[in-house]
């Protein structure tokens, strides 16, 4: 006698072939990005090195007075600022720019921006060794607060999926929000503590930085990563901001998602 072993449930069959074309994509995504190209992704150091050159020569005796070490107080932030900025522009568009595969074949839509954000992702990551390395030359030795820092980089996951997946979605319907993203972008990078310490802020402004929840994450990854030091509580708050930036970006996605082959 045959016994035919039983098939699995759907639920977990469908989130399968839902991480299997995920990973697909991100893979996709990375080869295309660099096909061609000398560096690789090495470029994806390129930027945040350049930039935090630039200003460090330009800002720094202005705005990193008083901090000590701060070549590697600018790259900690910029970093992880690379990581959130690319994964939402490359997500803004991830709906749009796939109108003709949204019309023709049926596949778990949300893994288009969300791959945006784990092509992103992985590049951090690759990066980051390189950041390490630079904050151990720069006399920031390994510490045991730095065994935090995945607890950081999974929070700030979760914000920027959850924000990549409502600016993908509404884009699809207001075309103009992928312009609008990329001047929102500029204004939440200065009004982050990236270039400048939080301490910097006037007590009357304080409200402006603290309502924008990459301001904790931000400190927090200086915070383990540069002074060996628990994170400030503002954490606490980030992690509340991310979750329910992800429950409305869902929320959104799963509301708009019948209508997006007819929008495109």
């Amino acid at each position: 006698m045959v016994i035919l072993a039983a098939a699995p449930p759907a639920p977990r069959r469908t989130l399968r072939n839902a991480t299997e074309l995920l990973i697909a994509l991100t893979l996709r995504d990375l080869r295309l990005r660099y096909q061609g190209s000398l560096f690789g992704w090495g470029w994806t150091l390129v930027r945040p090195l350049a930039l935090g050159l630039v200003l460090y020569f330009a800002l720094g005796k202005v705005l990193g007075a008083g901090i000590e070490s701060y070549p590697a107080f600018l790259l900690t932030g910029l970093f992880p600022w690379f990581w959130f900025q690319g994964s939402i522009q490359a997500a803004a568009g991830s709906f749009v720019g796939n109108g003709g595969l949204l019309k023709k074949v049926r596949f778990p839509r949300a893994v288009l921006p969300l791959s945006a954000v784990m092509g992103n992702t992985l590049q951090f990551l690759l990066a980051l060794p390189v950041l390490i390395l630079f904050l151990v030359i720069a006399g920031h030795s390994p510490n045991p607060f730095w065994t935090f820092a995945p607890v950081v980089f999974f929070l700030q996951l979760l914000l920027t999926a959850g924000i990549a997946l409502f600016v993908a979605s509404a884009t699809v319907f207001f075309r103009d929000l992928e312009h609008i993203v990329e001047v929102v972008l500029t204004f939440v990078f200065y009004g982050t503590p990236i270039l400048y310490s939080a301490s910097l802020i006037p007590p009357r402004f304080e409200w402006i930085v603290w309502v924008n929840p990459l301001a904790p994450i931000m400190e927090s990854w200086r915070d383990v990563l540069l002074y060996g030091r628990w994170p400030e509580p503002g954490l606490g708050v980030a992690a509340g901001a991310a979750v329910a930036a992800l429950a409305v970006g869902w929320f959104t996605f799963r509301k708009l998602e019948d209508d997006f082959a007819d929008a495109v």
